[in-house]
């Protein structure tokens, strides 16, 4: 296939991603966008656009493009959220999306705003290797916990009702191996405030993340299976 063109250097990290990967799954399929196109319900003037990150696809497209790569759909999907939860942000904020960015100066307010919105976005994937990279916790003896910012998402701690908070999700669902959002964010924080390393914060459940959960079941007599259940969440929110 041909030399892909360069990705603007605004793009978020999180939407670079999501791109990054399209363009690997169309090369190992040895497609063009037009028998792409053939294939999905998306044209070839679409996908030329989602391919060289002037819109972000929908949530349908990348789906189509799971089923024809044969591709880890929960993984692939993971990005895609991770690529929309930085946009809404964007919006958020008054930035203009990538389908209305024109190529302008950026005034230093604007370069501020978005660099502060991306902080917070997953900026790996989950076929990537994991780095370890443990950070402080602070006292469980405070109400508010100050905010810490591993390598990925930020980690707000709090305790509300007795029970630890990392400002993602407060709901304790089942969370398994290759699972990806909110709730892995939470489970990766609070790994790492009990000192039990998940890796890189990055919302996807990878083995780094299966290994820190059955560490942290080992030392709190819980069954040791790497699965995030009831009793494993009360030893996290701990």
């Amino acid at each position: 296939m041909g030399q892909w063109k360069p990705l603007a250097d605004e793009l978020e990290p999180a939407m670079r991603r999501l791109v990054v990967r399209l363009r690997e799954l169309k090369d190992q399929m040895g497609v063009s966008t037009t028998t792409l196109a053939n294939k999905t319900a998306y044209s070839r003037s679409s996908w030329e656009r989602y391919l060289n990150g002037r819109a972000l696809p929908p949530r349908q497209a990348v789906e189509a493009m799971g089923r024809v790569s044969g591709t880890d759909m929960a993984q692939l999907l993971a990005l895609w959220e991770l690529a929309e939860h930085a946009r809404t942000q964007e919006q958020q904020v008054g930035v203009p999306s990538h389908e209305e960015r024109r190529p302008r100066r950026w005034r230093p307010v604007v370069i501020a705003v978005v660099a502060a919105a991306t902080l917070a976005v997953l900026t790996v994937a989950g076929w990537m290797t994991a780095r370890d990279d443990s950070s402080s916790a602070p006292s469980g003896k405070q109400q508010t916990l100050a905010a810490v910012q591993p390598s990925g998402f930020a980690c707000r701690y709090a305790r509300r009702n007795g029970r630890l908070l990392a400002g993602h999700s407060a709901t304790d669902p089942l969370v398994v191996l290759n699972a990806g959002g909110e709730q892995v964010v939470e489970v990766q924080c609070l790994l790492a405030y009990h000192k039990h390393s998940p890796g890189r914060i990055d919302g996807l459940f990878g083995a780094h993340t299966e290994k820190a959960v059955e560490e942290l079941q080992r030392a709190g007599g819980a069954a040791v299976d790497g699965k995030v259940g009831p009793q494993t969440w009360a030893l996290l929110r701990a």
